[in-house]
């Protein structure tokens, strides 16, 4: 199927979606438990990576195995790095967490309010106070035992490498002392490269990227889970590079297709 078709396929589906996602928000959430609320947004999530035609993979590291990302993922803070605007609903599709993104994704047309309907935590970068406030906000979470998330670099990158890691918002974690659950995320297309229409870098808008993402053919997006991380006594800057470290060696690592024991196909592409 040519690019254009694709689009004209997958465009009303996504938007059909992102209609049914607001109508439960204001209909339903008010009225269910939060542990309904959280299975409806991973449902919902793994919808919109099939809409988009992304198959959704996920390895886990040698120590970790065992539960699910989302029983992992309680009372924890996961640590990812930061690909696309897609590596939310990713991280989504496997365990619903409050994520902490920049307050101008609040203003996206559709995404910025599906992300505020999962609970995203959103920050004023350049406020003298906003970091405190969001340190306090994930604080609580952790504390009501839902996971939280971020994305260290602070901004997207091509994803074959970690940029630097801002350790400010690991302090919510180390003063819970709540173990981190590092996440390496990887976008690959037909052949196996690295799938550059889901990379959302550089001047590329919202729109530009979310053209390119439908009109794509054969994407996969694979999460690697990794052990538990503790963080009781730590220093942040020591704990954002140990953490940096893992990730970067996890993108090295993974696997191009899946094998036996290491990965699963969580949720194939319907288009």
């Amino acid at each position: 199927m040519p690019p254009l078709l694709r689009r004209l396929f997958r465009l009303p589906l996504l938007l059909g979606l992102a209609l049914a996602g607001i109508l439960i928000e204001l209909l339903a959430f008010p009225l269910i438990a939060p542990r309904t609320r959280r299975r409806i947004v991973r449902q919902w999530s793994r919808a919109l990576l099939s809409v988009c035609g992304l198959q959704l993979r996920v390895q886990w590291s040698d120590q970790a195995g065992g539960p699910s990302l989302e029983e992992l993922a309680a009372g924890r803070m996961l640590v990812s790095n930061h690909v696309s605007w897609l590596d939310i609903f990713a991280i989504d599709a496997l365990a619903t967490a409050s994520f902490v993104a920049k307050a101008e994704l609040r203003r996206w047309p559709v995404a910025g309010w599906l992300a505020a309907m999962a609970g995203t935590v959103f920050i004023e970068r350049g406020r003298r106070h906003a970091v405190h406030q969001v340190i306090g906000q994930l604080r609580r979470r952790i504390r009501e035992g839902c996971p939280v998330a971020l994305f260290p670099e602070a901004t997207t990158s091509p994803g074959e490498s970690v940029l630097p890691f801002h350790a400010n918002l690991l302090e919510a974690a180390i003063e819970e002392a709540a173990e981190i659950v590092p996440i390496a995320l990887r976008y690959r297309d037909t052949s196996g490269s690295p799938a550059a229409q889901a990379a959302y870098v550089g001047d590329t808008t919202f729109l530009q990227s979310l053209w390119m993402v439908l009109g794509a053919r054969g994407l996969v997006v694979t999460v690697k889970v990794f052990r538990t991380v503790p963080t009781r006594g730590r220093k942040r800057h020591e704990l954002a590079a140990e953490l940096r470290g893992l990730i970067n060696a996890g993108l090295a690592s993974l696997t191009p297709r899946t094998g036996p024991g290491t990965a699963a196909v969580i949720q194939a592409a319907s288009h």
